[in-house]
């Protein structure tokens, strides 16, 4: 446990080393911020917190820098620390109101503003195929034998797939095939369509089954050749800014990473979990490339379940007060557009 004082003390370090990503001494500290006490005691207090795990300094240096202890004392203290201001947070919901409709410019247009907002690189996990059921498929008569497949599932995402046939059809046959489908199909997530649908409409339309067949195959086929392609990352440019990422070698190992995407997504699971913003930083992270690192992630829903996660990812110097309250902001508002394409 900290005495007031020494909590003090630790916050103004961080802070101050976030805002400046130098070394803090005791002589800059009571100058800078005032404090009613001399430099001999508050180095002799920086001294304890360094014992303890909280600062360690460089070798070249006799100022003290955070460790990932530190961060963590530092942003399970973060209350009513600013983050965004109201008109902020405004912009964010006029943003959204405006945004496409379309899932996968929604997704990319979220990632680009997390980015702006946050000057950390954005990640947005975009709802996966595996978490959304089906709400509906239309089939649509292109040639007698060629039929053009819309999937739309109930996060809003859509799909699209071509299918040949070797025997001709004719429309009259395909209404009648997409009424059955979106009777027996509506609301049932992949493995429930591949098993049950095949199940159900083998029995109800014998007759068409060398249609039915092709088009849940495709339409799983489809579903699941799309699963990793949901992945959007804005803000790559925001991470050479950053001091902690000069080391071209430490910036390409980052990035590999990231290049990686759904390796990052084991790193923030917890986001699907909890209601509330998961950060991980420094060695809380598994993989060697991020320990350097901070993640600060949420998820988004609709209805009552979440479908993906958003997050940044930026140097263990962040500000993290502004990164959890812009995570927050626009998970919340996604959520809210994403309720609306439910209806």
């Amino acid at each position: 446990m900290l005495d007031e004082r020494k909590k003090l003390l630790l916050l103004t370090v961080i802070r101050e080393y976030i805002f400046s990503a130098q070394p803090v001494g005791s002589k800059k500290l009571v100058k800078k911020h005032g404090l009613d006490v001399s430099s001999a005691t508050v180095r002799n207090e920086l001294a304890v917190l360094e014992e303890k795990g909280f600062l360690t300094h460089p070798h070249t240096s006799a100022g003290r820098i955070p460790t990932d202890k530190g961060f963590r004392f530092y942003v399970d203290s973060l209350f009513d620390e600013g983050g965004l201001t109201p008109a902020e947070e405004k912009s964010v919901g006029q943003f959204f109101s405006m945004s496409s409709r379309e899932m996968e410019d929604l997704m990319r247009e979220t990632s680009n503003l997390l980015a702006n907002m946050s000057n950390y690189l954005a990640v947005v996990f975009a709802p996966t195929y595996k978490r959304s059921s089906l709400k509906h498929v239309d089939l649509i008569f292109l040639y007698p034998h060629v039929v053009l497949i819309v999937i739309v599932t109930n996060s809003g995402c859509v799909a699209k797939r071509v299918l040949e046939l070797q025997k001709q059809i004719d429309a009259s046959d395909l209404e009648g095939v997409e009424r059955i489908l979106n009777e027996r199909l509506d609301g049932l997530d992949i493995d429930e369509i591949s098993l049950k649908g095949r199940v159900e409409l083998r029995g109800l339309l014998p007759g068409k089954w060398f249609l039915v067949e092709r088009i849940i195959n495709e339409i799983v086929d489809c579903l699941r050749e799309r699963e990793n392609q949901r992945i959007y990352v804005d803000g790559t440019v925001n991470l050479l800014r950053q001091p902690e990422f000069v080391s071209l070698d430490k910036l390409q190992a980052l990035l590999s990473v990231v290049d990686h995407g759904y390796s990052l997504l084991h790193f923030i699971e917890d986001a699907f979990d909890n209601d509330v913003v998961v950060v991980k930083i420094g060695s809380e992270n598994e993989r060697a490339e991020l320990r350097d690192c901070s993640l600060v992630a949420a998820g988004y829903r609709a209805g009552g379940q979440v479908l993906g996660t958003l997050g940044i990812l930026g140097p263990m110097r962040m500000n993290y007060a502004r990164s959890i309250a812009a995570v927050q902001c626009i998970a919340r508002n996604l959520t809210d557009v994403l309720e609306s394409l439910r209806y």
